[in-house]
């Protein structure tokens, strides 16, 4: 019996005309650089050792956090998207309520999409000037920008509580390079993620991407490969070494 594809999640296109540009995502499915203030922050790419193998690291000694990001907190908790039983997609919220995170992205017209995360989910957490690699086996990756796990225990508590009394179920923004990508980095939700993890449940994902994806530009992997360096020379033939090689060549 031949199965007939899935239908298209719904999305919506969301014009920010006057971000403040100080969340940027810029590259394709084959790696990103999410930059923060216009300073790069963490890199995710392929490492060119095999179709399936992938790394994401961070700038910086700790890495710049998202505390501007934290507006949505309350209103993430309980945003009242609900999934569709039978294939757990989820009609988008109205922009407006993610008006004060999308003031803080580059200007430009994204696409937003809301579901539950697929059942194989990877969580990747960046350390500042070290490599974490990883198979990308699972349907999705979530790249950490903030402390991981969460240090506040009983904000985790919180969310496992209302994620196990079911109803309205809190949501997680998380900033794709492109639609199609299957690795984004986690804006707002960590303390939500932890609770997911905790129950055993997928977690609902409020999914944001550049309609027009940006190329990565070779001015912001020159300050990339400078915050990693930390002053010490890595040979040629690392896994970050062949990564900005690799981005280098299709940068603008």
């Amino acid at each position: 019996m031949i199965r007939r594809p899935p239908p298209v999640p719904r999305s919506v296109c969301i014009d920010v005309p006057d971000g403040h540009g100080i969340i940027e995502v810029v590259g394709d499915e084959g790696g990103s650089l999410l930059l923060l203030a216009g300073d790069p922050a963490v890199l995710e790419a392929n490492d060119g050792c095999g179709s399936m193998g992938w790394l994401a690291a961070r700038a910086g000694p700790g890495g710049p956090g998202l505390a501007e990001v934290k507006y949505l907190t309350e209103w993430l908790g309980a945003p009242g998207l609900v999934p569709d039983p039978r294939t757990g997609r989820a009609e988008p919220p109205d922009p407006e309520c993610l008006r004060p995170l999308l003031s803080l992205l580059a200007p430009g017209r994204y696409v937003m999409t809301a579901g539950l995360a697929p059942h194989h989910l990877r969580v990747v957490r960046p350390h500042a000037r070290q490599v974490r690699g990883w198979y990308a086996e699972e349907e999705l990756a979530l790249v950490t920008t903030d402390a991981w796990p969460p240090r506040d225990h009983r904000t985790v508590r919180g969310y496992g509580d209302r994620i196990r009394a079911g109803g309205a179920l809190p949501a997680l923004v998380a900033l794709f390079p492109t639609a199609g990508s299957s690795v984004g980095h986690l804006l707002d939700g960590h303390h939500k993620l932890a609770a997911y993890e905790r129950e055993g449940v997928s977690p609902l994902v409020i999914r944001l991407a550049p309609q027009e994806p940006r190329p990565l530009r070779r001015t912001d992997l020159d300050r990339a490969r400078a915050a990693f360096a930390d002053g010490a020379t890595r040979p040629q033939d690392d896994a970050l070494g062949r990564v900005f090689a690799s981005l280098r060549a299709d940068a603008v």
